[in-house]
């Protein structure tokens, strides 16, 4: 299924750059952002790569977890940009377009958790797949399990590392109490 997602043309994207994938393998955890970033090489970087602050900040996370695989990736794999080529949202028809993407990796991988990064993100799963969250508080970040899998929208981790750079440790904490809890650890 993954192989078919290197192939998607749904939303014109891919004219911008091919998907971004991470490299195929099993895994109990998925982080999922929106969107590509840019690559020079595109088959040997992955969506939410260290070398952002998001995907620094998720290797912290993962770090301070016991031996969990995990995988990263975007309900976008493509790049969007805007008329002077520079990075911009995704559009909603965009998102609604490649969400099938993400639900093919789910059900691929068959995650017991899926981190759902940032607002956009849970706004996109609560209507793709009619579920509704509740809000968290503060770092107490509250769940929804469907269809086997626990979904747990947080805050994104490149506004944690720009904007709250003093609770990265509670934000850590928080994750890893979900993944403690819900993974039996």
């Amino acid at each position: 299924m993954i192989e078919s997602i290197k192939e998607c043309k749904k939303c014109g994207l891919c004219n911008n750059q091919k998907p971004l994938l991470d490299k195929k393998k099993m895994c109990e955890v998925i982080w999922v952002g929106l969107s590509a970033k840019k690559v020079v090489d595109i088959d040997s970087d992955i969506p939410l790569s260290n070398d952002t602050n998001s995907g620094s900040l998720i290797n912290q996370v993962e770090n301070a977890c016991s031996d969990i695989k995990t995988y990263r990736t975007n309900i976008v794999k493509c790049l969007p940009l805007d008329d002077n080529q520079k990075l911009r949202y995704p559009k909603t028809e965009e998102i609604n377009r490649c969400f099938q993407n993400l639900v093919a990796e789910i059900e691929e991988f068959s995650p017991k958790l899926v981190f759902l990064l940032g607002q956009k993100v849970s706004i996109a799963v609560q209507k793709n797949f009619g579920i509704i969250f509740e809000k968290s508080k503060d770092y107490n970040y509250i769940w929804k399990k469907y269809e086997d899998t626990y979904y747990i929208p947080i805050h994104h981790p490149s506004y944690i590392s720009v904007y709250k750079r003093k609770y990265v440790q509670l934000y850590i904490n928080g994750i890893k109490k979900v993944i403690d809890e819900l993974m039996g650890i």
